[in-house]
């Protein structure tokens, strides 16, 4: 039986490709760290991915063995307990980016996917990439995906997504009203299996923050020189800052 949304929202998710996205990461982060010299090998450089959700990014940079020592830092206990069952033998840890203590430094911290909107202000933004900053190696790097400038959120957007596994069956409906600098996303699953067909409504709020907001939150942060990738894993662009 399906318990949660999580579920549905798994079985949404899994059947996307995440290569090409991580393959960017990648790319970056050997731009910025370097590269081994010929017949010489680097140490695994260790990554965090803040807001992993069910750890499907963390799936595939794995896959990368000897190269990367991935972990993961998620808010919602569900989400961590689908990762667990994807990278069972990845680090996972429960806390939320703008207060999250872990004794580890990494070379570098993924945040993608606009799960940074989901920070109210520039204040709150900044608290949490300050947090970031802390947790990173000298030379460290951060890749921070942004969620939708005002000028590329569009009012009263609608899309809708399906899903087929054995024995589920999911239909989404997302409806976005622009309600000032937010974006209000109202969700709607019908999610069958076995037992029936439920109905499970979300609603989510992410800031849209735009470009200014999203430098001065980093310069506050204690970032000195960001790039700003055009494009990024989403086509929403990626910022890339270094310690």
């Amino acid at each position: 039986m399906i318990n949660s949304v999580q579920d549905a929202y798994e079985a949404l998710y899994t059947g996307k490709s995440y290569q090409h996205e991580v393959g960017l990461v990648d790319v970056v982060i050997d731009r910025k760290l370097g590269t081994a010299k010929p017949g010489k090998k680097l140490p695994p450089r260790r990554v965090l991915e803040v807001g992993c959700g069910p750890g499907l990014r963390l799936a595939v940079l794995q896959q990368w063995r000897g190269k990367y020592l991935v972990e993961g830092l998620d808010r919602d206990p569900t989400m961590l307990t689908l990762a667990a069952k994807r990278v069972p033998d990845v680090p996972l840890h429960q806390g939320d980016m703008r207060e999250f203590a872990l004794e580890a430094r990494y070379d570098a911290i993924l945040c993608l996917f606009g799960v940074i909107g989901y920070m109210d202000d520039v204040e709150e933004m900044a608290e949490a990439l300050t947090r970031m900053r802390e947790h990173l190696a000298p030379k460290g790097v951060l890749l921070l995906e942004p969620w939708l400038t005002p000028d590329l959120a569009t009012n009263r957007y609608l899309r809708a997504d399906s899903a087929k596994r054995t024995g589920l069956e999911v239909q989404r409906m997302n409806f976005t009203r622009i309600v000032g600098n937010k974006s209000i996303l109202s969700i709607h699953y019908l999610i069958g299996d076995q037992n029936g067909v439920r109905h499970v409504q979300e609603l989510r709020e992410l800031t849209l923050f735009t470009e200014e907001e999203y430098r001065e939150a980093l310069k506050l942060a204690g970032f000195g020189d960001v790039v700003l990738e055009a494009y990024g894993p989403q086509g929403r662009g990626l910022y890339i800052a270094q310690v």
